[in-house]
């Protein structure tokens, strides 16, 4: 019989390569998406719209989550990022941050609590921005941080029936609206130094996966971009 996953934010980015290798190793998604899919219709796939900052959207998401079946695997990914510049209203700007990246997998997870296989796992997407935060992206920093905190507190939760882990990334993947000197700029604060593409991600998602020793875990995905040294980046000369 093959194994299940769920992916939130699954329709664009890494969310959609996550789903289209999981297709390809035989498993069966379910791809959650907000507002646009990439995905190629595929028979083991099952895509489900929602917008996770609304609670009457996530509220439909689960029910619907609620006729999946046995899940093997849950991979919380959907993000909001959004600098707070942007924000014209701050209370608001908080709350889609903390809906998005807290409140909706804790709603998710608790509406497939009943539909854990055995030797199930769970991995949410935080950011080294948990430990490191910008500035810029106070709500995004904060709520990534609340992500991952309570993810380790559902490793405690679930412990004996699910294993949960979070993976950090760092400068895995650029946008194309990142210019050369920001690539740049970024690579210079990477012990690696080279964009190293969402493969990155769903190499480590592979290891939590299978891993029946590792749970209540950080990952870093960073390029080693959390221990480098930052310091002529920070101070002047």
């Amino acid at each position: 019989m093959a194994k299940q996953i769920l992916i939130t934010g699954a329709g664009r980015r890494l969310g959609k390569l996550l789903a289209e290798h999981y297709l390809a190793q035989g498993w069966k998604v379910i791809a959650h998406y907000n507002s646009a899919c990439e995905l190629a219709e595929h028979d083991a796939l099952t895509v489900i719209q929602a917008d996770l900052a609304d609670p009457a959207s996530v509220g439909g998401l689960c029910a619907a989550l609620a006729e999946i079946g046995p899940l093997d695997a849950l991979i919380h990914n959907a993000s909001c990022f959004v600098p707070d510049r942007a924000a014209e209203d701050l209370v608001a700007h908080f709350d889609q941050h903390w809906r998005v990246h807290v409140a909706a997998p804790a709603q998710i997870t608790q509406a497939v609590a009943g539909q854990w296989a055995e030797n199930a796992a769970m991995i949410s997407i935080s950011d080294i921005y948990a430990d490191i935060p910008n500035q810029r992206f106070s709500a995004y920093c904060a709520s990534k941080a609340g992500l991952q905190n309570w993810s380790l507190s559902m490793a405690q939760r679930l412990a004996g029936k699910v294993r949960v882990n979070v993976i950090q990334p760092g400068p895995i993947q650029f946008l194309p609206e990142h210019d050369e000197a920001y690539r740049e700029m970024v690579l210079s604060q990477s012990l690696i130094g080279r964009e190293l593409g969402y493969e990155a991600i769903t190499q480590a998602c592979d290891y939590l996966l299978s891993a029946p020793a590792v749970s209540g875990t950080v990952m870093r995905v960073d390029g080693g971009r959390f221990v480098a040294n930052r310091y002529d980046q920070t101070f002047s000369s």
